[in-house]
């Protein structure tokens, strides 16, 4: 049985960014079949065609907010991994970016070295965010006012801490009653018991909390 070949979607509008990003997806992946877009149309009619298993995404595109972007192109497929590639990392960008299911978030700026090892925790299931964007989503939950230390994951049960996990991974209420073979309505009621718990009221929040305990490795 020959191996799956990954599938990866670059969407820059700027060519020799793009030009960049296929250099160490090649270095690091190989035999990947690469496609490239500059807009958003082009990257839904490209994904639409090929159905990529990981999408770079700029925030900044011409006729639309990446951030739109990546919430229509996980509804048309929820299995896709998202790394967007920022010019910076503003809370508000990062925050949204990540509420809006992305699975990474790294600046341009970052050595090209970070974004294999990225890309490879993206694919693997787990949430990669730089150290900027982290510093941002933690000023984010400052100006709501969600700041405060929460306590350690000890104080949640094993099934919370999974609910957790499969939340900060994006899934969705259906999506984890699956995975752990329970119903939505007890999804729901953990996922309210872990906020009391821990004190955060967002996804954004919980996503953050789980990175730093390390409870998204799969």
């Amino acid at each position: 049985m020959k191996p799956k070949v990954l599938r990866v979607l670059v969407v820059d509008d700027h060519s020799l960014v793009r030009d960049g990003l296929r250099f160490e997806i090649q270095a690091n992946f190989p035999t990947a079949l690469i496609a490239e877009a500059g807009s958003a149309p082009e990257a839904l009619a490209s994904f639409s065609a090929q159905h990529s298993d990981l999408v770079l995404l700029d925030i900044n595109l011409p006729g639309e907010n990446g951030i739109e972007l990546a919430r229509r192109l996980l509804a048309a497929d929820k299995s896709v991994r998202i790394l967007v590639i920022a010019g910076e990392a503003d809370p508000w960008t990062v925050n949204e970016a990540i509420k809006a299911g992305a699975s990474g978030f790294m600046t341009k700026t970052l050595p090209a070295g970070y974004l294999g090892r990225a890309m490879k925790s993206v694919l693997a299931g787990r949430i990669v965010l730089c150290p900027d964007a982290e510093a941002a989503l933690q000023h984010a939950e400052t100006e709501t006012g969600t700041a405060a230390e929460p306590p350690g994951p000890s104080i949640l049960s094993q099934r919370q801490q999974e609910v957790l996990r499969h939340i900060a991974h994006g899934d969705n209420t259906k999506s984890i009653a699956s995975h752990l073979d329970i119903s939505p309505k007890t999804v729901e009621t953990h996922r309210q018991h872990i906020m009391r718990k821990l004190g955060l009221q967002s996804v954004a929040s919980l996503t953050r909390y789980a990175i730093r305990h390390r409870l998204t490795a799969t």
